[in-house]
């Protein structure tokens, strides 16, 4: 009985999980979509500190290794039982201008 009542309080809220994306990365097109919305805002070329001042405002966590110029943003909420990330990864050039750009956002769902 406590195994069946536990196995029901297991799927109910797995049931109830939904991913939670920040703003720039909350798209029902799922990853592609939520990659071309990067690639279209914020293409190689464009001013880092632009992507990176809009992060920020969304709560982001930043790595970066200046002296290679790659930078990483990441979003992890908490809201588990699920698990979701976004990540940005790019690299900028003596001008801080983006010269590559990746996107990725993963989910348990």
């Amino acid at each position: 009985m406590i195994r069946n009542l536990l196995c029901w309080l297991v799927a109910s809220a797995a049931a109830g999980c939904a991913p939670s994306y920040p703003p720039i990365a909350a798209t029902n097109g799922g990853d592609a979509a939520f990659k071309s919305r990067i690639a279209t805002f914020h293409p190689p070329g464009s001013r880092a500190q632009r992507l990176r001042d809009e992060l920020a405002r969304q709560g982001f966590v930043f790595l970066e290794d200046a002296v290679a110029r790659r930078y990483s943003a990441i979003d992890r909420p908490g809201n588990l039982p699920c698990y979701s990330e976004t990540r940005i990864d790019w690299t900028e050039d003596g001008r801080g201008r983006i010269v590559q750009i990746q996107a990725a956002r993963h989910s348990c769902s």
